[in-house]
């Protein structure tokens, strides 16, 4: 069976696949010498499947608690709105951080699309540069929640979506497994 997912199936705005955003955009979180991970922008990449724990800070119990609107749950998706956006990647199960502000964590609507196909799309060459021809800001490019309707998403049948959503994280571990082995290797 050969068939396109750009062409031969209906696409959707992003937020109407989406059964939460958690959005703790806005005040500067304040930090503490140790406590809850808090990480930043700088910590999700497309080339890792889950965030990477580089020049992290910490977050007191009284603000994990108090300061935020949500935090994101295993198997939602982390995507970067400030510095690079349209950065994204899973996070993790068990979840040991918190995010703040520069960066939402997009939870799948079940019912419509499958998390590992929308990770998938979401780092696809097509949403890519969706990403980038509306980013604005000359300095600092940014993403606005805003434009979130402007991201368009195929949305092929939930077993077609748990196909290429489960080859999509098989390659992608054994991606992770590798990097890993030749850090290894290095050491």
């Amino acid at each position: 069976m050969k068939f396109n997912i750009w062409k031969d199936y209906p696409k959707m705005p992003l937020p109407d696949v989406l059964s939460f955003i958690v959005d703790n955009r806005g005040k500067t979180v304040p930090t503490t010498e140790n406590g809850h991970i808090l990480i930043a922008t700088n910590c999700v990449r497309n080339e890792n499947l889950y965030p990477s724990y580089e020049k992290i800070r910490f977050l007191s119990e009284e603000t994990y608690q108090t300061w935020f609107r949500a935090h994101p749950l295993p198997g939602d998706i982390l995507f970067v709105c400030k510095g690079t956006p349209g950065r994204c990647c899973l996070v993790p199960d068990p979840l040991d951080f918190c995010i703040a502000q520069d960066m939402v964590a997009l939870r799948a609507n079940q019912d419509i699309i499958y998390n590992y196909f929308l990770l998938a799309v979401l780092r696809s060459r097509e949403i890519q540069l969706q990403i980038t021809n509306t980013s604005v800001g000359d300095v600092i490019p940014h993403f606005k929640k805003s434009f979130f309707d402007r991201i368009m998403i195929p949305v092929p049948p939930l077993d077609i979506q748990k196909i290429i959503g489960n080859y999509y994280m098989a390659f992608s571990n054994k991606i992770e497994i590798n990097k890993k082995i030749n850090e290894n290797l290095v050491a």
